[in-house]
């Protein structure tokens, strides 16, 4: 605790107390292992280099704010007009909002969030929100914004290395815009930025990202969204709407279901007047409905301009879409502009490469030495695991039963969490489909494979999966690596088995469409 609040008394015992004000550089310690029903509402402004910090002292867990009832409208930590502000390792349980940060409307631009390791889970109340800020919805982190005109409340927002999980949305930007076709062109954010975090288990889509100026997601998964779930205005992994000059690079999207009828079911929606986003080296797949939505209309009525994705692959699958048609990429208007460069997609049979649901004479879909490939014929390349050395976590166990091309061996894993197989290559392989085939006798739920990175030297995630069930494939962006490793994260009972871990550098048919009319008439066989 900062000198001159804790006045040399030691530590406070509730977060009431601790909701005083404090002046940059100031630091609020909670102590590791203990848990507070409490909201914490420091007074205050830090600034970008002498932000105030909440963090932890001691051993142990980090320690937690636990509402114990996210159906009532409580917070963890709640921000009033306020900037300066660094929040590192603390666990929010069942708070309806983790931390909330509202900006009335004339506030002074504040500058400064970071929210760095911060676990944020279980809270799950799902209601119609069109009048929020009417809080009836379960969030990590929101931001909200009273500001109506094109003015930025906040800016500089960093969220790093956190985990969302089981939440209804994990991380929202608002206004009470935000179902106003009207207020196009309104940034009330600005320059927010999310590293290497984990979305999973949650309801909707779990960044909702309305009216932000600038900002970059990187290194983040996004992953089992929508399951047993039912929304009134759909599903997607993400949402952007309003936003302009973001960049997206090494990210994934994957899983995301319509539940019990939500409708939608993409990866990633770009919902409405969204510029100048570029998406690269990212993941979108298995999909309920589309793998990738490029909206207009529903929100807003301005089209997207400059969106650009570059070296990405999208394997939706669209395996029950509802209101949509079962496509890789829905633009319901050809006035949408976006570019697709080098990018890679795998159609399954009778799903669509695009589908246009207005279609205009101006089109402006461009794709460039991009590869289309039918999923039926990836991987029957060369099975470069043959050539690799197998190794796993689990003592006595026998990996090379599952890289020696016989599927009627396997490696069986040990009891242990977080069981993994590895391949190991003499050289480095570029690599962008594999195979796995799991044995009957294996219940595997959750797992990722992960490759040696060659500059970090580091196990890195390329696909996360859920259910294996037989033979399951999974293409992957283009990886240069000398190394593979099938991480074991939960399984239903019993110890995991594989009966083969295959890598393969696949092709495809080239294809350039300089308007996408072309794409249109593209079907998986």
């Amino acid at each position: 605790m900062a000198e001159h609040a804790a006045g040399g008394s030691g530590p406070w015992k509730t977060l009431t107390r601790a909701s005083m004000e404090y002046i940059p550089g100031d630091t609020i310690l909670l102590k590791r292992g203990d848990t507070w029903n409490e909201e914490l509402h420091p007074k205050g402004n830090g600034t970008p280099a002498q932000p105030i910090t909440i963090s932890s002292y001691g051993t142990g867990s980090r320690p937690i704010i636990d509402r114990q009832n996210y159906r009532e409208d409580l917070v963890g930590i709640r921000l009033r007009d306020q900037g300066g502000f660094r929040i590192n390792g603390i666990e929010f349980n069942r708070c309806l909002t983790g931390i909330y940060a509202d900006y009335s409307d004339g506030a002074p631009t504040k500058e400064f969030i970071w929210i760095e390791d911060c676990y944020f889970h279980d809270s799950l109340l799902y209601q119609h929100y069109e009048d929020y800020p009417r809080r009836k919805i379960g969030l990590g982190v929101c931001f909200f914004s009273y500001e109506r005109d094109n003015r930025v409340v906040l800016r500089d927002i960093t969220i790093r290395n956190c985990t969302f999980r089981r939440l209804a949305s994990g991380v929202w930007t608002n206004s009470p815009d935000n179902f106003n076709k009207n207020a196009s062109y309104i940034y009330n954010f600005a320059e927010m930025n999310f590293e290497e975090c984990l979305f999973e288990e949650g309801f909707q889509w779990q960044q909702g990202i309305r009216g932000v100026d600038g900002g970059s997601m990187r290194n983040c998964i996004t992953h089992d969204v929508g399951r047993n779930f039912r929304s009134f205005n759909g599903v997607a992994g993400s949402m952007f709407f309003r936003c302009k000059d973001w960049t997206f690079e090494n990210c994934e999207w994957g899983f995301v279901s319509i539940g019990l009828g939500s409708g939608d079911g993409e990866a990633f929606d770009f919902e409405g007047n969204c510029d100048n986003m570029i998406m690269r080296n990212c993941l979108f797949h298995d999909t309920d409905g589309p793998g990738f939505l490029l909206c207009c209309y529903a929100s807003d009525g301005h089209a997207h301009t400059k969106i650009l994705m570059e070296n990405c692959v999208i394997n939706g699958k669209s395996k029950r879409p509802i209101g949509l048609p079962r496509c890789a990429i829905v633009n319901t208007t050809d006035w949408n502009e976006s570019h697709w460069s080098n990018c890679r997609f795998y159609i399954s049979p009778g799903e669509a490469l695009m589908r246009v649901m207005d279609p205009e004479k101006d089109k402006r879909t461009k794709f460039t030495n991009c590869l289309v490939t039918d999923l039926t014929a990836a991987c029957t390349t060369s099975n470069l695991a043959l050539k690799a050395q197998a190794s796993s976590g689990a003592a006595g166990s026998s990996a090379a039963g599952a890289h020696d091309g016989n599927p009627e061996t396997s490696w069986i894993g040990g009891t242990s969490d977080a069981q993994w197989l590895q391949l190991s290559f003499a050289e480095a392989q570029s690599i962008n489909e594999i195979r796995l085939q799991e044995d009957p006798a294996s219940s595997i739920t959750r797992y990722q494979i992960q490759y040696l990175h060659p500059e970090t030297n580091a196990w890195t995630s390329c696909f996360n999966g859920m259910k294996i069930g037989g033979v399951f494939i999974a293409p992957i962006v283009t990886r240069k690596t000398k190394g593979l490793r099938l991480k074991i994260m939960a399984t239903d009972k019993g110890r995991p088995a594989i009966r083969e871990f295959e890598a393969y550098l696949g092709s495809g048919r080239t294809f350039n469409d300089p308007n996408g009319a072309a794409a249109t008439q593209i079907v998986g066989k």
